[in-house]
């Protein structure tokens, strides 16, 4: 063995056992297991690879074994994809779409590379590229900008500062490691490379885990999973079990920032104005954006400034659904919604009907006056 493949070896086996730390901790209690769930099956994709990048290693495993290690390799950008969607979305939920593209890119990939294995494992020279391997690079590039998507598309509205930072380094590092990995992919397949290359994709993959290393030490990983006790005890107050109307927030000793915020959602309905933004809200209360951001997540348990206008709007949304004969529409674009879609998803989502099921129901339950 060369003096290089003995530093290959040794740079696979320290990024390998970073990695191993790393599917372990998430296998732990914590917050959140889908989105733990989602993250753990990226790690070991990134631990597969460092086997599928060097055949030498992956011929030297349990046939068996092979099998599944080839399968995360190959599958890698879709673990990538929903980690991202896991780790930025408070609601990530495990469904049957996720989960069939999931099981499409592993049978995908297992297509496309087993005839090369299967060559590799007899000892011979495997197949040139064919449709197939085109399609999984194709489909590889498509699942990595959703990832990069997924991690831009609610930057804005983020409140968890944590969060927010990850969400900065997280699309840096997607989008400039894959991409350089993905052109290195198609660029240099079925060549001799030697080392060098490899090597790099394997530090890249090894800057990765530092990164999570970094988020675990510093406790911010469970920031970023994490939904305060503040938001579950809300949210369960908001609704009686019957499905009631939103009950009053508990008064607090408040600042006078939380004051001029509180003022503007309960008395100026400044939620009302549909497409209001965090920077938008910061000027009209004269307060710095951060300071704002700030202020809600930790003053008031919110995670998203969405979820925060939703929750005013549809406060006051039910309660005009009870007491009003104006139409939903009408009440929905009142309450600060462009339209009755947005209206009705977020509606059900937080009191698991819709709304003409909620004005009905409620309607019933009222007791009736003697005529």
């Amino acid at each position: 063995m060369t003096d290089a493949s003995l530093w290959d070896l040794l740079l696979r086996g320290a990024v390998g056992g970073v990695l191993l730390f790393h599917a372990v901790n998430l296998l732990g209690r914590g917050p959140r297991p889908a989105a733990r769930a989602a993250l753990w099956l990226f790690t070991l994709s990134l631990l597969a690879y460092l086997f599928c990048q060097r055949g030498s290693l992956l011929v030297q495993l349990p046939r068996p074994l092979i099998w599944g290690v080839l399968a995360l390799c190959t599958s890698s950008t879709v673990w990538l994809w929903l980690a991202a969607r896991a780790l930025f979305d408070d609601r990530f939920r495990w469904d049957w779409p996720l989960l069939t593209a999931g099981a499409g890119m592993v049978g995908l990939g297992l297509t496309a590379k087993a005839p090369r294995l299967e060559a590799m494992l007899a000892g011979g020279a495997g197949p040139g590229p064919g449709t197939l391997t085109a399609v999984h690079a194709v489909a590889m590039i498509a699942f990595t900008a959703a990832a990069v998507w997924e991690v831009l598309r609610g930057w804005r509205d983020d409140l968890v500062e944590p969060r927010r930072v990850a969400r900065r380094w997280a699309a840096l590092g997607i989008g400039v490691y894959a991409t350089i990995a993905l052109a290195v992919e198609l660029a240099v397949r079925d060549r001799p490379v030697g080392l060098l290359l490899p090597a790099l994709h394997v530090a890249g993959i090894g800057t990765v885990a530092l990164a999570l290393a970094v988020l675990v030490a510093r406790r911010s990983l469970d920031a970023v999973l994490g939904l305060p006790p503040t938001v579950a005890d809300r949210d369960r107050a908001a609704v009686s079990p019957a499905g009631g109307a939103p009950q009053p927030e508990p008064a607090a000793e408040e600042s006078p920032a939380l004051r001029r915020l509180r003022q503007a959602m309960t008395e100026q309905h400044a939620y009302r104005r549909e497409g209001l933004t965090v920077a938008a809200l910061a000027t009209d209360l004269k307060i710095g954006e951060p300071a704002l951001r700030a202020l809600i997540n930790q003053q008031l348990g919110y995670r998203n400034f969405n979820d925060f206008l939703h929750h005013h709007r549809l406060q006051e949304a039910a309660s005009r659904l009870t007491a009003e004969d104006l139409p939903i529409l009408s009440i929905a674009l009142e309450c600060g919604y462009g339209s009755i879609g947005p209206f009705n998803r977020a509606f059900r989502q937080r009191f698991g009907m819709t709304p003409t099921e909620y004005r009905a129901g409620m309607r019933l339950a009222q007791p009736r006056s003697p005529g």
